[in-house]
């Protein structure tokens, strides 16, 4: 049996270079801003990963960190600032932030036209109603790996395991609209492990390291792990691989996509910005 990666590290490398190369052409001065809350190692390293990257690519990055005390008011009149402000297309927050901040109100004040990371609740309506502009990066990049290995949804039966609004719901969502019927699970639904046979195409986030037992798999289904956990392991068994037709490897499958999405979309609203000018 075929057994193909999904390779994230090599489509997301693609998509960057492609990105590269057409701001070289056409030099932009619109940047993006990344907004982030406190001193949680994992945010401050991906910030900085996103900020290089589009630094590289040719799209100005401008991190406006907040330290751990900051208020609910502070960081939102950060993202009205930034929202009214022409030199930024793009505006991010990291996430997740400190608990005395209500992030989704937060994610709500960016106007979906600069909304590069999907998360507000207009941008999800947007999607729902098929009129999205942008749509949260890892849904997207999962996606964009389906395009590029050519695995057809059309028809095909996907089980979604994980029900966060980052990546499971919009994801879902994206999935139907590209003609797929999908079933979305969680860690407490019941039965869970008799379900994932049953699928075609089975995709798991949902936080839990190796939360997905092998066993569970049959032979030749397409595995998409967009997991992370500590020890560099994802939410699937990584002994599932062995009887998948195609699969994501932790790390380097579904996480470089994450940022070349953040990218596309970022490169979409500085096309938007300058037709709208």
């Amino acid at each position: 049996m075929e057994n193909i990666v999904l390779d994230g590290k090599a489509t997301s490398k693609k998509i960057v270079e492609e990105l590269k190369a057409k701001f070289e052409k056409e030099p932009t001065d619109k940047k993006i801003a990344i907004v982030s809350v406190g001193d949680d190692y994992g945010s401050a390293v991906y910030c900085n990963m996103k900020k290089k990257k589009s630094e590289y690519v040719g799209i100005g990055c401008d991190v406006f960190h907040f330290d751990e005390n900051a208020t609910q008011e502070q960081v939102e009149n950060k993202v009205k600032e930034l929202a009214d402000d022409g030199a930024y297309a793009g505006i991010m927050i990291q996430h997740p932030l400190p608990k005395h901040i209500d992030e989704q109100k937060c994610f709500n004040l960016i106007p979906y036209q600069k909304d590069i990371d999907g998360l507000s609740a207009e941008s999800f309506g947007l999607m729902a109603q098929g009129r999205q502009m942008f749509v949260p990066a890892t849904a997207l990049g999962i996606m964009k790996l389906f395009e590029e290995y050519k695995i057809n949804l059309v028809g095909e039966k996907v089980l979604m395991i994980g029900k966060s609004q980052i990546v499971g719901l919009p994801l879902a969502v994206m999935l139907m609209k590209a003609g797929a019927t999908v079933t979305v699970a969680h860690s407490r639904t019941l039965n869970l492990q008799d379900m994932v046979k049953d699928f075609k195409i089975v995709i798991v986030a949902i936080g839990k390291a190796e939360f997905v037992n092998a066993e569970w798999f049959g032979e030749g289904q397409v595995i998409v792990d967009a997991g992370y956990n500590e020890g560099n392991v994802g939410d699937v068994d990584h002994l599932a691989y062995q009887k998948a037709s195609h699969y994501t490897p932790v790390p380097g499958g579904v996480g470089p996509m994450t940022i070349a999405s953040l990218l596309s979309q970022a490169s979409i609203a500085i096309d938007n910005m300058k037709e709208n000018n």
